[in-house]
C-alpha cells in the first residue's frame, strides 16, 4: 500500500492533485477563520451598540432628588432588567455608597471593570451572577444635579452570542466541508480530463512500437500539438537511420560475398593444413556476416500487421508429423486466431521449427503447443509459446546444457546440437527469453517469450 501511495506521489496527476488539493484546503481554512472572525465581531458590535444605547437610556432618566437620592424619572422597558439572573442588567455606583441596581442582579455587584474614571464609554467581559460571562459598558457621569461622580453599567450575558456563534462555525463548517468535497471532486476530473491527452499519446505510442500504427495521429490540442509533431519527427528520422544502416550492412555482406566465396574455394583446394585452416577462419567469418545480416534485418522493427501464428503452427505441425510418421505422434496446437508474432516469418518457423523437432525426436507419441498473450508488468505485449512432449525429459541439472552450441545429451538421438542454441540466438535478437520447464505431459517443455500482439478485426 505504501509503495502505491509512493508511486501515486511521483505521477504527475499525483502532484497535480495533492498540490491543488493542500492549496484548496489552506485556502478554505484561512478563509473559514476569516468568516468565523467576521460573525464574531458583527454579533459583539451588535451587541456593544445595543449596550450603548441602554447606557444612554439609563443616563437619560437619571436625576438626583432634593434629598440627593438617585432616582429614574421613568421606568426602563425591557422586562429582563426586574428578572433575576435574566442576563441583562443595569447598575450606578457612587463612591462610598452602595450601588444602585437592577433587580436581575439580586444579591450580585457589578465591580469596576476599569478602576481608572472613564468619561467615555468603556466596554470589557467581566465575571457576572450565575457563572454567567458578562460584555459590560460603562462610563462615569457627573448629573447636572449634582457635582457627584456616578458609575454607570449594562451587562448582557453573552452566552446566547456564544451559542449563535457556535451555531455558525458549525454550520460554516459542514458548508466548508460540502466545498472541499465537490472542489475535490472538480479537481479530480479536471485532472483526468486534462491529462488524458497525455495518456492517449502513451497507448499510441504503444501502438507505434507493437506495429499496430506507423506514426501518433495529429489531431491533439494546440499545447500538444508540438510535441506530437517532434514525436512523429523522432520517429521519422529513426526509421530512416535504421533504413539507411540496414542497406549499409546489406550492401557490406554482398560485397563480401563474392571474395569470401573465391577464399572459401581456394581454401576447399587445398587438401594441407594451411588450407583447413584458411578454410575454418572463412567460414566463420560467413557465419559472422549471417549473423549480423539477420540482427540488422530484425533492428528494422516489427512486421507491419504482424505474422497469424496459428496458421504458421498448422504448416509447421503438418510438416513435422509428416517428419516422424514413423512414430504416429499426436500434435496439438492451442492457439487463438488473433495472435500474431511481431517480426519475420523466417526467424518463426525456424525457432517453432526446431522446437517442435526437437519435442517430436524424443516424445513418445505426444507433443503439444499452446501460445498466449502477456501483458501484465511488461514493456510490451509478449507471446508466451509453450512446446512440450511427452518423452523422458531432461533432469534439471542438465538444464544449463541444453542451449549450448554443439551438446547432445544423447547421441543415439540424430541431431547436430544446434537447434536450441539457435533458437536462443533468435529469440535474444528479438529481445525475448527462453526457459525448460517439466512438462505436464511428463517430459521436457521449453517456454518462449516473444513479441506479439493482437490482428485487428
Amino acid at each position: 500500500m505504501l509503495a502505491r501511495l509512493r508511486h501515486f506521489f511521483r505521477t504527475l496527476t499525483g502532484r497535480l492533485l495533492v498540490s491543488a488539493f493542500l492549496w484548496s484546503a489552506v485556502a478554505l481554512t484561512v478563509g473559514g477563520f476569516v468568516l468565523s472572525a467576521a460573525f464574531r465581531s458583527y454579533v459583539l458590535q451588535d451587541v456593544d451598540e445595543r449596550l450603548s444605547v441602554l447606557l444612554d437610556t439609563l443616563v437619560g432618566s437619571s436625576e438626583v432628588a432634593p434629598d440627593g437620592m438617585l432616582r429614574f424619572n421613568r421606568p426602563l422597558v425591557d422586562e429582563r432588567f426586574a428578572t433575576p439572573y435574566s442576563g441583562l442588567y443595569w447598575q450606578v455606583s457612587e463612591e462610598g455608597v452602595p450601588p444602585f441596581r437592577s433587580r436581575s442582579l439580586w444579591d450580585f455587584e457589578l465591580g469596576n471593570v476599569h478602576a481608572d474614571r472613564v468619561f467615555t464609554l468603556h466596554i470589557e467581559e467581566a465575571p457576572g451572577p450565575d457563572g454567567q460571562r458578562l460584555r459590560v459598558a460603562e462610563r462615569d457621569i457627573i448629573l447636572p444635579e449634582a457635582d457627584r461622580i456616578f458609575r454607570y453599567q449594562v451587562a448582557s450575558d453573552l452566552g446566547e452570542v456564544q451559542a449563535a456563534i457556535e451555531r455558525f462555525n458549525q454550520l460554516l463548517l459542514q458548508a466548508l466541508g460540502l466545498i472541499m468535497g465537490t472542489l475535490t471532486a472538480a479537481l479530480v476530473l479536471q485532472v483526468a480530463y486534462g491529462l488524458r491527452p497525455l495518456r492517449t499519446i502513451g497507448k499510441n505510442l504503444a501502438d507505434v512500437r507493437a506495429g499496430r500504427e506507423a506514426r501518433l495521429p495529429d489531431d491533439w490540442p494546440a499545447d500538444l500539438q508540438p510535441l506530437a509533431a517532434e514525436i512523429n519527427a523522432l520517429i521519422d528520422q529513426n526509421e530512416k537511420l535504421v533504413a539507411r544502416a540496414r542497406t549499409h550492412v546489406g550492401n557490406l555482406a554482398h560485397a563480401l560475398k563474392t571474395p569470401l566465396a573465391v577464399i572459401l574455394n581456394e581454401a576447399d583446394a587445398d587438401k594441407g593444413p594451411r588450407g583447413a585452416t584458411v578454410g575454418r577462419a572463412a567460414r566463420d567469418i560467413k557465419s559472422h556476416i549471417d549473423h549480423h545480416l539477420k540482427r540488422a534485418r530484425i533492428a528494422g522493427g516489427g512486421s507491419g500487421p504482424g505474422l497469424p501464428v496459428r496458421e504458421r503452427l498448422d504448416k509447421l505441425a503438418k510438416a513435422i508429423a509428416a517428419m516422424h510418421r514413423h512414430k504416429d505422434i499426436e500434435l496439438s496446437v492451442e492457439c487463438a486466431p488473433a495472435l500474431a508474432f511481431d517480426g519475420e516469418r523466417e526467424d518463426f518457423d525456424e525457432m517453432l521449427g526446431n522446437l517442435m523437432d526437437n519435442a517430436g525426436k524424443w516424445s513418445a507419441g505426444q507433443v503439444s503447443v499452446s501460445v498466449k498473450l502477456v501483458e501484465k508488468d511488461l514493456p510490451r505485449p509478449m507471446l508466451e509459446i509453450r512446446v512440450e512432449d511427452d518423452g523422458p525429459g531432461v533432469p534439471e541439472d542438465q538444464w544449463q546444457v541444453l542451449f549450448e552450441r554443439g551438446r547432445r545429451l544423447d547421441e543415439h538421438v540424430q541431431g547436430t546440437g544446434l537447434g536450441l542454441a539457435i533458437v536462443r540466438d533468435i529469440v535474444d535478437m528479438y529481445g525475448g527469453s527462453v526457459r525448460p520447464e517439466h512438462a505436464a505431459l511428463g517430459g521436457l517443455a521449453i517456454v518462449m517469450r516473444l513479441p506479439g500482439k493482437l490482428i485487428p478485426s
